[in-house]
């Protein structure tokens, strides 16, 4: 076995061995973690219980992150077909505080028209437990978790399609 095999391997105990045992994404059937950032204006601070009673889709983002740039066209097709429905869809950018005109260049060029919020101390990534961007999380009008995705919800996903049929009947 070589150096970096051994090193790697220590690494990923002392990784574990450190990390809060109960970190963890939140599952499909667990209760929507709580949590707040503020709102693209600055203007007002804006919590998960702000969306109670609704079907809400947390979306974990950045402009650096390419497989966001992926999803996002694809999530705004979503929210325009079933806004009517009752989906409201908050994408949450962890781009840092001097980013706030990329975050603004991003989201006119992908013609976002749900809710943003801002967290440039990345609270979510630790709520969500995500290890990655982005990271999705549907939660139904009783605040429970639905649907989960580390990684880019892709087009016609049935997995994700049938939750969100589900949650919105």
């Amino acid at each position: 076995m070589t150096r970096a095999f051994w090193a790697t391997g220590a690494l990923l105990l002392w990784v574990s061995a450190c990390a809060p045992g109960d970190l963890r994404p939140p599952q499909v059937g667990d209760p929507a973690p709580e949590f707040q950032a503020v709102s693209l204006d600055g203007e007002r601070t804006v919590s998960l219980a702000d969306y109670a009673g609704q079907t809400i889709l947390v979306n974990l983002w950045a402009t650096w992150c390419a497989p966001c740039r992926f999803e996002t066209p694809y999530l705004q097709s979503v929210y325009e077909e079933n806004q009517e429905r009752g989906l409201m869809i908050v994408g949450v950018s962890v781009d840092s505080p001097s980013a706030l005109d990329s975050v603004k260049d991003f989201l006119e060029e992908m013609g976002v028209t749900y809710d943003i919020l801002l967290d440039p101390d990345m609270v979510s990534t630790d709520v969500f437990a995500a290890i990655g961007l982005p990271a999705s999380f549907l939660i139904d009008g009783d605040g429970v978790v639905r649907f989960t995705r580390l990684g880019p919800i892709a087009e016609g996903d049935s997995a994700f399609l049938e939750a969100l049929e589900q949650t919105l009947k």
